[in-house]
């Protein structure tokens, strides 16, 4: 089982400026190596043939100048985006095709309901009223005509008033309805045949803060404070997924458990430390982690893999450290004898 531990804040003003613009680079030319692969996907996907005759991972290493570790995670995080956005997409059209089965069912409860009004209608027009069988209507020897409901009942003195006040406004109204019914579900079938035709993208920093650029009035009139904000979002996060045949898990990750610093070998080769990496909670967990894989002799069939991961928060950084954790066996599911929320 996999479990994240978060570091604390590591402000920016309390490292060296080159780590820093170094870091920034890093993480921007990731997620360009990113969104460069997943676009790729995406048009292999809605064209149906292959773009390149090399692999993804050889091309995004090529385009982007990126070393196997750097370039290998970016393909990842655009393959699980990727297969989470076409498990997304069937979500979506499952839930389509109950909305059109709903629809469907109410529109043959409305027709049912019209074509008994319609014959009621009828037996007025002839002079001879009549109620189709399974209905509330009563005629009365008075000539009264009463609908009795749940929660209320409806009298009419005589057939007239029942024609004019209730029957042609309530056919009126099924035809309405029914009309409303019939347009929902062609919108229905239409969102259905796109859902499963067309292969949708993704917006990378939100389609939120996207739109905002056209309809909050601050970024009207302040384009470029728009413009950082929403590169800021495109860039926040890089993971680095770990190897188990690493010294310390990870080729590109050191951690230095004595004086808890991370070392990080850049994309362009230099190495940045972030000082202080501490672990408030599971500080031991990624100690005993680390070192387990440092003393483990043979790598490749016990080594155990360490991911890391950097998120930008403008003025501080974010450590994340992924590691296996062993599931605990004596967690107690049931729910028989209620549930205490914490």
């Amino acid at each position: 089982m996999k479990k994240a531990y978060f570091s604390r804040r590591l402000y920016k003003s309390e490292m060296d400026i080159l780590h820093v613009t170094e870091t920034s680079y890093a993480l921007e030319l990731f997620h360009q190596a990113k969104r460069f692969a997943f676009q790729t996907l995406i048009r292999e996907k809605r064209w149906g043939r292959k773009l390149n005759e090399e692999s993804l991972h050889i091309v995004v290493k090529k385009k982007y100048g990126l070393n196997d570790y750097f370039a290998n995670s970016a393909v990842r995080e655009a393959n699980a985006l990727f297969s989470s956005l076409m498990e997304l997409n069937k979500i979506h059209v499952q839930q389509t095709e109950e909305k059109i089965k709903d629809v469907k069912k109410k529109l043959k409860t409305e027709r049912t309901k019209l074509t008994k009004l319609r014959k009621i209608k009828e037996s007025c027009i002839k002079g001879n009223l009549r109620f189709p069988k399974n209905t509330n209507f009563v005629l009365h020897k008075s000539g009264i005509i009463s609908l009795g409901l749940k929660d209320r009942s409806f009298i009419w003195m005589n057939t007239y008033l029942f024609e004019h006040c209730y029957l042609d406004v309530e056919i009126k109204r099924t035809k309405a309805k029914i009309g409303r019914l019939t347009h929902r579900l062609y919108r229905l079938e239409q969102k259905k045949t796109k859902l499963k035709e067309y292969i949708p993208s993704v917006v990378f920093g939100g389609k939120k803060l996207f739109k905002q650029q056209f309809t909050k009035e601050e970024f009207i009139k302040d384009h470029e404070s728009w413009r950082k904000l929403f590169l800021a979002a495109r860039n926040k996060e890089m993971i680095i997924s770990g190897r188990k045949d690493a010294g310390s898990g990870n080729f590109v990750f050191h951690y230095n458990r004595e004086t808890n610093e991370l070392h990080m070998t850049s994309v362009t080769g230099k190495v940045i430390t972030f000082p202080e990496v501490v672990f408030p909670y599971g500080q031991e967990i990624v100690n005993k982690a680390v070192t387990d894989q440092i003393q483990c002799k043979n790598k490749k069939e016990y080594g155990k893999p360490i991911s890391w991961s950097i998120e930008d928060h403008g003025e501080y950084y974010i450590i994340k450290c992924l590691v296996d954790v062993e599931s605990n066996p004596y967690i107690h599911f049931s729910t028989s004898d209620g549930v205490i929320g914490v």
